[in-house]
């Protein structure tokens, strides 16, 4: 029962970590440019939309290694 709700978890954090990190642009601008997270500053303040991914990228990442290593301990 945890095995599969972590691999349902494990998958959703996975498929949220590939949005993350394909909607953070690049030195060329990415697709985060598209929703308006270009060069311009997010309603006039410093924080903008790819500080933001980078930081949610920087948590999913994390917990998506956190939840496969606990289902590699599960399974062994």
């Amino acid at each position: 029962m945890l095995e599969t709700v972590l691999m349902v978890v494990d998958f959703i954090v996975c498929v949220a970590l590939i949005g993350a990190v394909l909607m953070q642009s690049s030195r060329g601008a990415g697709l985060s440019s598209s929703f308006g997270g270009g060069d311009g500053a997010f309603f006039g303040k410093g924080n903008d939309l790819d500080t933001v991914l980078s930081k949610a990228t920087v948590v999913l990442g994390t917990a998506f290694g956190i939840i496969t290593l606990a289902l590699a301990k599960i399974n062994a």
